[in-house]
């Protein structure tokens, strides 16, 4: 698929967001304006100075006024997850590139996502063994949320695949070439987990009432329960709410033998009080 996309989509011609033209020093096929218009969350200090928090447990983007370490929906809503991480904020421009990818066919632009995911993660994958130390994210397996048969028949891809296996090439290209060297990449299997059944739209849903439709719904492959028997294995996903799909997936992993589930999603919701929509 990504031969194919790169032979008839060829990158950085147009921007994917607006589609102005651009040239290959453009980051992520986005011309300079989009980039901008994007929300990005990069935890830290900012270049004006300001600092950038996100949540402790999900990595949602925290309003500098906000006083908590967690947001609103972590606090009241345990996750099955250890941790969290989230590339952008979802907003009016990460909805046209999520539309155009899931929605209008446009798989190539999952390499592009899966460049995002790698970036954002490379500082927590650096060489390390113990994934309490900053640098040192140890990860065994990289496992995509499944789509139902029915949507992935009808789409022919599932996204959060594409981008998984792209974020996994970018790591085995990094392992060899950067002296600093990176943590044995791992493999990405899309076999692992599937859907039990097929799910209605969450988008209308509350968070309880999204919680109680994605119950049960996704369970590890018996024949694949030996790859994650003891293992730390990272969720990725294209958009995170208020995690229902990723505590189904996560409980599914967790009961399938693995260590630990971490969370790496392209973008995440704002930090909405209970009951704002």
């Amino acid at each position: 698929m990504e031969l194919l996309d790169a032979a008839v989509f060829p990158s950085n011609i147009y921007c994917l967001v607006c589609g102005a033209m651009i040239d290959e020093s453009r980051p992520y096929s986005l011309c300079d304006e989009c980039v901008r218009k994007l929300h990005w969350i990069n935890e830290g200090v900012q270049p004006d100075g300001s600092v950038q928090r996100v949540c402790a447990k999900c990595g949602k983007a925290l309003l500098p006024t906000y006083q908590g370490e967690y947001c609103y929906d972590c606090m009241t809503h345990p996750h099955a997850f250890t941790k969290g991480f989230s590339c952008l904020t979802y907003g009016l421009y990460e909805r046209e590139l999520m539309m155009d990818l899931k929605y209008n066919g446009k798989s190539y632009i999952a390499t592009k996502m899966g460049d995002i995911l790698f970036d954002r993660m490379a500082g927590e994958i650096l060489a390390g063994t113990d994934s309490t130390t900053p640098g040192g994210l140890t990860i065994d397996l990289v496992v995509p949320v499944p789509v139902s048969t029915g949507r992935l028949r009808k789409r022919g891809y599932n996204q959060a695949e594409l981008m998984a296996r792209r974020f996994v090439k970018r790591w085995k290209e990094a392992a060899k070439t950067c002296t600093e060297g990176f943590a044995k990449p791992p493999a990405c299997s899309g076999k692992v987990l599937y859907r039990c059944r097929d799910t209605q739209m969450l988008r209308s849903l509350n968070p309880a009432e999204r919680a109680m439709a994605m119950e049960g719904a996704f369970a590890v492959r018996a024949s694949e329960r030996q790859k994650i028997n003891g293992k730390n294995v990272l969720l990725i996903d294209d958009i995170y709410t208020t995690g229902a799909t990723a505590d189904a997936c996560s409980k599914a992993l967790l009961e399938g033998g693995a260590a630990k589930v971490y969370l790496l999603t392209l973008a995440s919701g704002g930090n909405r009080r209970p009951g704002e929509t």
